[in-house]
């Protein structure tokens, strides 16, 4: 009876001694990790231990792309601000989490400044308050909206946007062509646009502008020399499918706006020649800026002009 309460001690002991090295092996390993991670960090302010504020870049997935781009250029400079920087659109096409769900998020976050791309003017989402009251800074880009609570807008200037496109053309039409620049709309801004190509292409005489309200089966274009201008990202996605369809690839080329998911891809495919788009991470750099101008000064720049970026098809 001895020999067995020894026996059974004697596995006891062993069991506790083996269990007590694997727990101080763990223990070890978990410290020497986090030692090793607080070395490669500590120079890095934009962690969740030293940053002391966090901004939410916001925007739907079709965005997602630009918004990534605009988040790189914000976490460029995050540190000397000590700010923490979280991008948050949806994971795929199918999620179709409105921007309003994506405020609302950021608002029960407590988030100390919203950077959100518009898609749309009308019906802007409403931004809630911070559950401890204070009013959420916003900058937004893409669509401006003269209803939303913004404390700065990251945009185009028309004019300018129009000679830089106007430019571009004529790069494609060393000879001379024609440019059908596509527009249904009478706004100011698409007019100002029209107006900015049409003048500094009016000096070129073997260059013929025309704007057309959409692209039809009927259209009539001769040679090769043939350039299409669409204004807004929803035509330049619309006229690569049409021109696509319609005609062979060598009878034109399409200058589009914009740098969403699916101008990406036909600029790929070859539908679209060239993409013109705001230059996406000065925009995040520009847009931290202006929320800590705002945060220390209590004003910023209403409206700021971004760079543009020229993207070409790679033939």
């Amino acid at each position: 009876m001895e020999k067995k309460t020894v026996r059974l001690i004697k596995w006891v002991l062993l069991i506790f001694s083996f269990t007590a090295l694997l727990i101080f092996s763990i223990v070890f390993y978990a410290a020497f990790i986090t030692s090793r991670a607080r070395i490669q960090n500590k120079n890095d302010y934009n962690t969740s231990d030293t940053a002391l504020y966090h901004i939410i870049i916001i925007g739907t997935y079709e965005n997602q792309s630009f918004l990534k781009e605009v988040y790189e250029g914000a976490s460029k400079i995050s540190g000397s601000y000590k700010t923490v920087v979280d991008l948050h659109v949806p994971d795929s096409q199918a999620d179709t989490e409105s921007l309003q769900n994506l405020l609302d998020y950021c608002a029960f976050m407590n988030a100390d400044g919203i950077i959100i791309y518009l898609d749309s003017a009308e019906n802007p989402p409403v931004l809630l308050h911070r559950s401890d009251s204070p009013e959420i800074p916003v900058v937004t880009t893409g669509q401006f909206s003269p209803t939303m609570q913004q404390i700065s807008y990251i945009g185009t200037n028309n004019w300018e946007l129009g000679k830089k496109i106007a430019d571009e053309t004529q790069s494609f039409l060393p000879v001379g062509g024609e440019v059908y620049i596509i527009s249904d709309s009478t706004d100011s801004n698409s007019n100002a646009l029209i107006s900015s190509i049409q003048s500094a292409l009016q000096d070129n005489q073997n260059i013929v502008t025309t704007v057309i309200e959409k692209i039809t089966p009927d259209l009539e274009i001769n040679g090769k020399n043939n350039i299409f201008i669409s204004l807004t990202e929803d035509d330049t996605i619309l006229s690569a499918q049409l021109l696509s369809e319609q005609f062979d690839d060598f009878r034109y080329k399409l200058i589009g706006i914009g740098g969403n998911e699916v101008c990406q891809l036909y600029l790929q495919k070859g539908w679209i020649i060239e993409l013109v788009s705001l230059d996406p991470e000065k925009m995040g750099e520009t847009a931290i800026r202006e929320l800590f101008e705002y945060r220390t000064k209590g004003y910023a720049n209403s409206y700021i002009t971004a760079d543009v970026k020229i993207t070409r098809a790679q033939r």
